[in-house]
């Protein structure tokens, strides 16, 4: 009789085990998806916030935009015109965009950050490669520009670079 139970008991744990298992694998496919998801949110809001960007500084009402490449050329746009006799006020413009432009991209590769932190590899495929703000090497200047400035921090955690928000790094 208790080599009965015995085997019962070990039929149990091992269906325990089984559902363990078969969850573990569940959540972290959960886990990927999510991550996902959370990559895609954080790229249209930062779609989103290019828009109104751009809409401020041509002075117009928000267009919706289907292609974040688009955006990218609205931004090039005015940098591109032949300068026939503009107007004193059209140059001024024509400037200010230029040269906010780089202060814009910069406060995008910030609000990309977040509070835990990104991957240096992820924020330059996101920025670079996927909506192609700048090229690779425009990047790691402004990544260089906003270290010296000390509004972010790059640190090497488990054999991969990470890139920090500096004030959110100091308080951990």
């Amino acid at each position: 009789m208790v080599s009965d139970f015995e085997e019962k008991v070990k039929l149990s744990f091992s269906a325990c085990k089984n559902d363990i298992s078969s969850l573990k694998s569940e959540n972290k496919q959960l886990t990927e998806e999510i991550f996902e998801l959370k990559s895609e949110t954080k790229g249209l809001k930062i779609a989103i916030e290019m828009i109104k960007d751009i809409a401020i500084i041509n002075k117009e009402k928000p267009q919706i935009i289907s292609n974040p490449i688009q955006i990218k050329e609205e931004i090039e746009i005015p940098m591109k015109k032949e300068s026939k006799k503009k107007d004193s006020y059209e140059a001024l413009l024509e400037f200010k965009a230029k040269s906010n432009k780089r202060e814009l991209l910069k406060q995008k590769i910030l609000s990309m950050i977040g509070e835990g932190g990104i991957n240096l590899s992820e924020l330059k495929f996101m920025f670079v490669e996927h909506f192609k703000y700048t090229s690779k090497a425009t990047f790691y200047n402004y990544l260089k520009e906003l270290e010296l400035e000390r509004q972010l921090k790059i640190e090497r955690e488990n054999s991969k670079n990470y890139v920090f928000l500096y004030s959110i790094k100091k308080e951990i």
